[in-house]
């Protein structure tokens, strides 16, 4: 009989994508989790084995036991056994940080440019390298102070190291370049919602420029920011 989980995976193996390009949905979940679950979560190997069933009764097995894995703490599951994931995954992260000490050393060739410094830092923030993307900002301040869209990665990078107070000025550095950039206006208001204490004049403001800019979900995000106003004030 079907366990509540297999029953689950019969579902899932309904919607996945095609088999060369569920690697790529997996590799996404992987990166979650080593951004917020971290040791909180284990890839687990698991079984099922589909039935036969009468008015919902299983009757006999219609076909032998299949291997998948599940995520522990999001349910997520992929028709892989797990010691192949874990070789996927373990690749996959490997060729990242090949990609990256070429980007890197791509930069000493260019300081200047600034394109490949915000590909480098996007890529040591999708591997949680939050350090090492701060850092590379740090070595490289011509690339850098050249571009709004660097400065805007920066200030999301050091938001997501828990250092909001050191990224809204870099927000605003972005924003003094390009009034206009709307994901920095965005981005600060996220930053000033999540600061301690919050800032919510702030956010209101910055999530105002953001609309006004046409970046999507700053409705949304100025809506949130003015409820919280109203509490505030009932408090």
């Amino acid at each position: 009989m079907l366990s509540n989980a297999a029953r689950r995976t019969v579902s899932c193996h309904a919607t996945l994508p095609p088999a060369a390009d569920w690697l790529y949905h997996l590799i996404r979940v992987a990166e979650h989790h080593r951004g917020r679950l971290r040791a909180n979560t284990t890839l687990v190997g698991k079984t099922y084995r589909p039935w036969f069933t009468l008015f919902f009764i299983p009757v006999f097995p219609i076909g032998g036991r299949q291997r998948f894995t599940q995520c522990t703490s999001c349910a997520a599951q992929f028709p892989v056994p797990v010691d192949e994931l874990r070789s996927r995954l373990a690749g996959n992260e490997q060729q990242q940080h090949q990609q990256a000490i070429a980007l890197y050393n791509s930069l000493r060739q260019s300081p200047a440019n600034s394109i490949t410094l915000n590909e480098l830092m996007l890529m040591y923030a999708g591997m949680n390298e939050y350090d090492q993307a701060i850092s590379a900002a740090r070595d490289f301040p011509d690339a850098l102070n050249s571009s709004e869209q660097c400065m805007t990665t920066l200030g999301r990078v050091l938001v997501a190291a828990g250092r909001t107070a050191e990224a809204i000025p870099w927000f605003d550095a972005a924003t003094t370049r390009n009034p206009q950039l709307g994901e920095a206006h965005y981005q600060k208001a996220l930053a000033c919602l999540t600061a301690t204490p919050p800032l919510i004049q702030q956010a209101i403001a910055s999530a105002r420029a953001a609309r006004s800019a046409g970046y999507p979900r700053a409705d949304q995000l100025l809506r949130e920011a003015e409820a919280k106003a109203r509490e505030g004030e009932k408090d």
